[in-house]
């Protein structure tokens, strides 16, 4: 099975860092189309209409886009655009607005700085990460219902508990094969069958 290698962040986040008398403020933001990144530069945009600069990169799905936004060409939004691939960020986008402090940083000063600055708004973000949901429907007599709700619990989540005939459960795992001993479990008397597979975003552990 494929993996889904990817992060994102579950909310937007500001962050702040001056850098020889320049202030640079980060807005990170999680974003699921490309009008809707453009939406939110916008209104960065109208929020600091009198910032220098408000420099740009975003990942959606395989859209990537970056913006100088005036400074030197390839100083701000690619090095911003890096930080975000390095990180395995989708469906993120970065803003970066400058207020000129008088000092010039020069190239490598920049590219520091847009980058350093994105860095720090991910440090800051709880980054989530994608993880594939199955729920699965198991039946059985209900003579195994001690049995099956010690080993449902031990592999996943009982989501739904329905008795007619046999007892019926709604079980949610995070691998396909999670309840591969069911039959063991119940003596080949239960049965299992998949009803829905997901993808969930979860908090990344570190």
């Amino acid at each position: 099975m494929e993996p889904i290698d990817y992060k994102t962040i579950k909310e937007s986040v500001i962050t702040e860092q001056e850098i020889q008398k320049s202030k640079f403020i980060t807005y990170l933001a999680p974003v699921q189309t490309e009008a809707e990144a453009k939406e939110y530069l916008r209104a960065i945009k109208k929020e600091h209409p009198k910032a220098t600069h408000h420099c740009s990169a975003y990942v959606v799905g395989e859209i990537e886009r970056s913006n100088d936004d005036g400074e030197p060409s390839s100083s701000a939004g690619l090095p911003m655009l890096q930080v975000l691939r390095g990180n395995k960020m989708n469906y993120v986008i970065a803003v970066v607005v400058r207020y000129y402090g008088g000092i010039l940083l020069g190239v490598g000063g920049l590219i520091r700085a847009y980058g350093s600055s994105v860095s720090l708004g991910i440090q800051e973000a709880e980054v989530l990460v994608p993880q594939r949901v199955f729920l699965f429907r198991v039946s059985f007599p209900y003579e195994f219902t001690n049995d099956v709700e010690v080993y449902a619990g031990s592999v996943g989540t009982v989501m739904e508990r329905q008795y007619d005939t046999l007892a019926v459960y709604d079980v949610r795992v995070l691998s396909p094969d999670a309840l591969d001993k069911l039959s063991d479990v119940t003596r080949g008397m239960g049965h299992k069958e998949l009803i829905q597979e997901s993808i969930e975003l979860i908090k990344e552990v570190s």
